[in-house]
This record gives structure tokens, C-alpha cells and sequence, in this order.
């Protein structure tokens, strides 16, 4: 009775010790009574009287190997701190020794000390206990099976392989998952025909583990066997298998990547072009051409990108041709597409030529393209351009990049542009250049009347001075002006097609806020969208704009200004709401953005599929997402106000823009758009 009063008393002291000096000689003085001690232990442990950190200190300094039986037993124990100190005691202490006594407790009853088993026998991989495993595995249940599956799955031993391999033949589809996980740990190359065979199983699940496990073991004699889930049937197959081929694939298979191109199944198509892109060899080339005909946009972008990789002279010489093509805008913007990837002097002359193409996305392309060339005799067909308001915002860049004093003149002039943005660009153009004679005209520009150009005017006077200055020491004050400003206006005769940046706005529970407080107060918050909308609209250079009823139809020259027009609103609306009291006057939106071309009728309205598939984006729900590798996992990621949702024709672009974040959401059906399409969800961060 006295030894057990003066136990408790010491484990009271030990869980109470304020330093290691106390703590070490509470456990020094309970390490005396041996066995004793241990049972108060694990009693006052269990029971939350001794902290954890304390209790494992105690036991590691008791438990020599006599107490090996009475720490295995805890591992199945209900109270999960007391499993996880015991796993560490024998992974620790015992290590080996505790590898067979292990092994019997994989026939236990207790599915808890089952599982405990395997996990600390798969952590040790002791060699010692295979072949009592392997004698095992014939007459044992599935569980069982699963469990010594996993643990010789951690282990290298000779013939495990063997047993793996039979595995994969049971009836059990979970049993013959996790043998495809063991071979895939294991990596020897006994497995791939074997692997390469369960492909055809129906079950998704089964081949997406064998995907996984192929791309593990690295052998490329699956390429050709996982090259044919290129058509299955699951969209998660498809792009897992994609990327699978692309890791194990060499030119061997570009035959029957080039048989995969001709599938009347877009998806297919896109996968093969995907493939044959990350292939890289000189051999792939004509099929990449080929490619370039396909009807689907993805995979002549594919195609391009690859082209650029591969390059050489009739490469070249095939996007010069498709520069030309005056039939198929999409040819056009592919051509400029790749000499922005692929410099090339060749294509000096049909870029200059380019600059008067109809289509906006071409010329400015072509200008980002000249500039890369850094050709001076692109400075003349450039000064050409500086009036075109739907790429004159590019050319300062262009500019910068071919450099040399001759373009300081239509640098000079482009500070003198309406639109902010290009006065900007301007700016940071001439900084490049590095002249000290382009001062005067940069100090000019500490008047103007936008701060944003003002504060780019100071940076770049202190970059090229080293002096800071302030807004307003350009000129005299008598003599400060304020320059006057034009917006273009765009009359579109009936009938004609544009490629615009397309955006819908929608005014979040229109409806449902008019049901409960009343049609005024719904109007009341439209008038108020509307009175903060307008001047964004007029200042990023709206082409049309039409209310829908609760939200807005609007389109815009390019994919920028659209980006620009809905983040400024969200931050508008978002001050707006700070200031209104009522809860249920506060202004939610969801808006969607696309690209593509409009056809123009009489009332300027813009219709056509590229405008319907904006609408169903704004739209789309979680519910009908269908998920995809890099894609997001919960619902909760995906907002459901307050957002800005965009198109896979729109995503790139608006990647590049400052302070662009964007996620990929996932695939969607869209309502009377044929295809799977990309939805991406972009945020902005000042």
C-alpha cells in the first residue's frame, strides 16, 4: 500500500515538474519500482493524469525488452496518444526484435491491432519477417492479404515480385489495387506486362492506380499500351494517360499518336497533339503541321507550341504561308502565335504586312512579334500604327525591345495618347532605353492628369536620374494644361463579325430580393450598379454594353480591358457596401469572360455561340463540375458571389496581367456549347 501511494505521489510530481531537473528525477525515482511503476503508468496515461510528454519520457527509461510484450499490446489500444507512443517505443527500442511478434498480430481478431501491425511492420521493412509473410499470404483472408501485401510492398526481398504479380489476378478488386501500389514501390520491370493487361478492366479506379504505378516504374514498353486510354471513355483516364504517355513515350510511338489525330473525338485529338508537343523530336514535325488544319482551337495551339520547339527553315516557311491566309483568321493568329515563340528574321516582311490584318488579335501579335525580331526597319510599319486603338498599347514594349534613338520620336507621340495605359507604357519604354536626353519630355509628364501616369513619371525620372521628384514639377504652373482626350466610338454596320472580349454581369438573388423587399428596392440596387458601372465601362473602352435586366451584357476591343472592368467594379462595389447599413442593400455580382467573335444585328445587339457560352459560365454550378487533374476538390473553393469566372479562350491572356491569380475550377457542359470546356475562377492581388 506504501509503494503504490508513493508511485501516485511520483507521478503527480513528474506530470507537475516545472524543469528538467525535476522531471528527470521524478522518472529516475519511478524507474526503481520496475513493473509496478509501469501499471500506474499507463493507468494515469490513459486516464489524462500524466501528459503525454511526460509519460512516453518515463517509459522510454523503464522499458527494457521484458516489457516488449506489454508494449505491443497497447497498440491497439482505443485511445489513439497512447497507440502512437507505443509505435514509437517499439520502432525505437525494440526495432527487429519486434518484427515477428508483429507478424502474429496480423491473424488477430481485432481489426485495431491488425491495422497497428502493418503500419509499424511496413515503417521497419525487416527483411527477417518475408518469408514467414509470403508462407502466410496462401491462407489468409483478404484483409489479411492486403495488410502483408502492403508490408512486403515496402521490402526488396527476392520473390515478392512473383507474389505481387499473382495478385493482381484475385478476385478481390481492393486486393488487387493495393498489389498495383506494392509493384509500383517495388519497380521492377517483372510487373509492366503484367500492369499494361489490367488497362483494360472497366473499373476507373483500378486503372488509374495502374497509371500511377506504370508512370512510377518508368519502363517504356506501356507507352503504347497506355497510349490507346487515350479514348476512354472518363475524362480523368484520358488526362491521367496523357500524362503518363508523355513521361514514358520516345518517337517510337508517334505512328500511333499520328493514327489518334484523326479521331473524330476532339478530346482524343487534343490529347495525341499534347503528346507529340512533349515528345520533342524532329520526326513529329509533319503531323504537327497536320495538326495545324484541326478545327479545334486546343490542339492547333498545342500544335503551335511544339512547331516553335522544333522550328527549321520549311517550318517556317508553312507559318509564313499561314500569315497570309486571308480565309482563316484562326491560321493567322496561330502563324503570329508561333513567331512570338520562334523569332525568325524570314518573317520580317509578312509581319510588317500584318499590322493591316481585320482581325485585332493578329495585328497585335504582330507587333509583340517585331519586337521580338529587334529589327530596326520594323520602327517605320510601327510608327504607322500608332492610331490603331486596339493595339497601339502594345507598341511601346515593341519599341523598347528593337531600341537605338530612332524610336524616341513615336515614344514621344504615344505620350501624348488619350488612353492611360499607353501613356504608361510609353514611359516605361523610354526608361529602357536609358537616354538622358528623353528627361525634358519625362518631367513633362509629372502633369498629367492621371496620378497613375504622374507616379510611372516619377519612377522614371529617378531611375534615369536618381533624383525624386513630385507631381506637378514638369512646367510652370501658368503654363500647365490639361490635354484633351478622345474616346473612340464604335459604329458596327449590321451583320458584321468581331473578335471582342465578351462579359456578362450578374446582379446576384435579383429576384429573390424583389420577392422580399419589393420591385423599388431591387430597382433601387440595379440604378445603383448601374451609376457605379458606367463610367468603368466608358473608361476601359466599352465597344457595346446592353442591360440584361439584373446585370449587363458588355464587350470589349480585348481580354485586358474586360479583366481591368470587373475587378474595378468588385472593388467599387466592394467600398459601396461598407457604407450601407442594411444588410440587404449590399451589392453581390458574379461576372463571366469570354473571347471570341460576335455577329452584329441591327440593333448592335451581339449574338452568336462565343456570346451564349459567356452566359453559361456566369452560370455554372458546382454540381455540374466534372473533375480533373489540377482541377479544385471542394466546393467550398469555388465562391459563389463576388467572383470572377473565365473561359480557356480568355485564361492566358489574362494571366499575364499584374496581379493576376487564376485556378482552374474544373470541366463543364455548357448548356448548347458542344464539348467539355475549361472554366477558370481569376482573383486579383494589388
Amino acid at each position: 500500500m506504501f509503494e503504490g501511494s508513493k508511485i501516485k505521489k511520483l507521478i503527480a510530481e513528474l506530470n507537475e515538474a516545472k524543469t528538467e531537473t525535476d522531471q528527470s528525477k521524478a522518472v529516475e525515482a519511478l524507474v526503481v519500482y520496475g513493473r509496478k511503476a509501469y501499471t500506474r503508468i499507463i493507468d494515469a496515461f490513459r486516464n489524462r493524469r500524466l501528459h503525454q510528454t511526460r509519460a512516453k519520457a518515463v517509459l522510454f527509461r523503464l522499458c527494457d525488452t521484458h516489457y516488449m510484450p506489454d508494449i505491443l499490446q497497447l497498440i491497439g489500444d482505443p485511445q489513439e496518444e497512447i497507440r502512437r507512443t507505443a509505435k514509437e517505443l517499439i520502432l525505437k527500442k525494440y526495432a527487429e526484435a519486434a518484427a515477428q511478434p508483429l507478424v502474429d498480430y496480423l491473424r488477430s481478431p481485432d481489426s485495431s491491432y491488425r491495422m497497428a501491425a502493418v503500419d509499424i511492420l511496413c515503417t521497419l521493412k525487416s527483411q527477417a519477417c518475408v518469408l514467414r509473410l509470403m508462407a502466410m499470404y496462401a491462407e489468409s483472408d483478404t484483409e489479411q492479404k492486403k495488410g502483408i501485401i502492403r508490408i512486403l510492398g515496402e521490402t526488396d526481398a527476392p520473390g515478392i515480385a512473383k507474389l505481387l504479380i499473382g495478385a493482381l489476378s484475385d478476385t478481390s478488386l481492393s486486393l488487387r489495387i493495393q498489389a498495383v501500389r506494392a509493384l509500383a514501390q517495388l519497380k521492377d520491370p517483372e510487373s509492366v506486362i503484367p500492369l499494361t493487361q489490367l488497362l483494360q478492366v472497366e473499373d476507373t479506379l483500378l486503372k488509374r492506380t495502374v497509371l500511377d504505378a506504370l508512370a512510377a516504374i518508368g519502363d517504356k514498353r506501356a507507352a503504347s499500351a497506355v497510349l490507346y486510354l487515350l479514348k476512354d471513355v472518363d475524362l480523368v483516364i484520358r488526362q491521367k494517360s496523357t500524362e503518363c504517355v508523355i513521361q514514358l513515350a520516345d518517337a517510337s510511338i508517334v505512328p500511333d499518336v499520328i493514327k489518334l489525330m484523326r479521331d473524330k473525338d476532339v478530346n482524343v485529338r487534343r490529347c495525341a497533339v499534347d503528346v507529340l508537343n512533349n515528345i520533342r523530336d524532329p520526326s513529329t514535325a509533319e503531323s504537327l503541321v497536320a495538326a495545324m488544319k484541326d478545327s479545334d482551337w486546343w490542339v492547333r495551339q498545342i500544335a503551335t507550341d511544339a512547331l516553335a520547339e522544333v522550328k527549321g527553315e520549311h517550318i517556317v516557311k508553312f507559318f509564313i504561308k499561314m500569315l497570309k491566309d486571308s480565309d482563316d483568321v484562326n491560321m493567322r493568329r496561330c502563324a503570329v502565335e508561333f513567331f512570338n515563340k520562334a523569332a525568325d528574321p524570314a518573317a520580317l516582311e509578312p509581319l510588317i504586312a500584318t499590322l493591316n490584318d481585320a482581325d485585332w488579335w493578329v495585328r497585335e501579335k504582330a507587333v509583340t512579334a517585331l519586337g521580338t525580331l529587334k529589327d530596326k526597319r520594323a520602327i517605320a510599319a510601327l510608327s504607322a500604327v500608332l492610331n490603331d486603338s486596339e493595339i497601339k498599347w502594345v507598341i511601346p514594349s515593341a519599341l523598347a525591345s528593337i531600341g537605338g534613338h530612332e524610336v524616341i520620336e513615336p515614344l514621344y507621340i504615344l505620350l501624348d495618347d488619350s488612353e492611360k495605359r499607353v501613356r504608361v507604357g510609353a514611359l516605361k519604354a523610354l526608361v529602357k532605353l536609358k537616354d538622358p536626353d528623353t528627361i525634358p519630355k519625362l518631367k513633362e509628364m509629372l502633369d498629367d492628369d492621371e496620378e497613375e501616369v504622374r507616379l510611372e513619371a516619377v519612377n522614371a525620372l529617378k531611375a534615369l536620374t536618381g533624383r525624386v521628384f513630385k507631381a506637378g514639377e514638369g512646367k510652370p504652373q501658368q503654363q500647365q494644361q490639361q490635354t484633351m482626350r478622345t474616346m473612340v466610338g464604335f459604329a458596327l454596320p449590321e451583320g458584321s463579325i468581331q473578335t471582342e472580349a465578351i462579359l456578362v454581369l450578374d446582379l446576384c438573388n435579383s429576384t429573390g430580393i424583389a420577392n422580399k423587399y419589393g420591385d423599388q428596392f431591387a430597382l433601387d440596387l440595379t440604378k445603383t450598379l448601374t451609376d457605379k458601372v458606367r463610367p468603368i465601362v466608358k473608361k476601359e473602352g466599352s465597344r457595346f454594353m446592353k442591360s440584361t435586366g439584373d446585370g449587363f451584357l458588355i464587350t470589349f476591343p480585348k481580354v485586358p480591358n474586360a479583366v481591368r472592368f470587373a475587378f474595378t467594379v468588385l472593388k467599387e462595389i466592394a467600398a459601396h457596401n461598407k457604407t450601407v447599413e442594411d444588410e440587404a442593400a449590399r451589392i453581390q455580382l458574379r461576372f463571366a469572360i469570354n473571347q471570341g467573335e460576335t455577329r452584329i444585328d441591327a440593333k448592335g445587339d451581339r449574338l452568336g455561340v462565343a456570346t451564349n457560352m459567356t452566359f453559361r459560365v456566369e452560370g455554372v454550378k458546382w454540381a455540374d463540375l466534372i473533375p480533373m487533374e489540377g482541377a479544385m476538390k471542394t466546393k467550398e473553393e469555388l465562391p459563389l458571389v463576388d467572383r470572377v469566372l473565365v473561359t480557356e479562350h480568355v485564361i492566358e491572356e489574362a494571366s499575364k496581367m499584374e496581379g493576376i491569380h487564376s485556378r482552374l475550377v474544373g470541366l463543364f457542359e455548357l448548356k448548347g456549347i458542344s464539348g467539355l470546356h475549361r472554366v477558370y475562377l481569376i482573383t486579383y492581388n494589388a
